[in-house]
């Protein structure tokens, strides 16, 4: 049994992708996701895209520096290695100026530093298409 996850939750078993050239940057991610997902690193993109074809993540987290020039390209190329995963861009902060073209080029969503675990926790539930869960003392309204 997962601990503090909603027991609908817990039956689907998800599975996230982190792919970052800096090690810190994957270590927190699969810090902040581990109690909610399986959740497995990458330290870049041509490491990660054969185990993607392979397992077919439900979400990939990639590092925007990870995308280069050619975002869309890229962006083709996990979607290619599995048409279903939805992909977030961690970028340095919210109003990233390539963060308007990496949503263009498909991204489902943007990711910034630093990160919280609030923070990534509730991007990759909206990745995935779940609601945010209630926090404990706040009415649903």
């Amino acid at each position: 049994m997962q601990i503090g996850v909603a027991s609908d939750d817990a039956v689907a078993c998800y599975c996230v992708f982190v792919i970052s050239g800096c090690e810190v940057n994957r270590a927190a991610l699969q810090f902040m996701l581990q109690d909610e997902y399986e959740t497995h690193e990458w330290r870049g993109l041509q490491q990660a895209l054969g185990r993607i074809r392979e397992r077919r993540p439900d979400v990939v987290i990639v590092e925007g520096a990870e995308l280069g020039d050619a975002e869309a390209r890229t962006l083709d190329r996990i979607r290619a290695a599995s048409a279903t995963t939805r992909i977030v861009v961690l970028v340095g902060q919210a109003n990233e100026p390539a963060g308007a073209r990496w949503l263009a080029a498909g991204a489902h969503g943007l990711l910034p530093q630093p990160l919280t675990v609030e923070v990534v926790r509730r991007k990759v539930r909206l990745a995935l298409g779940l609601r945010a869960p209630l926090r404990i003392g706040v009415e649903a309204g």
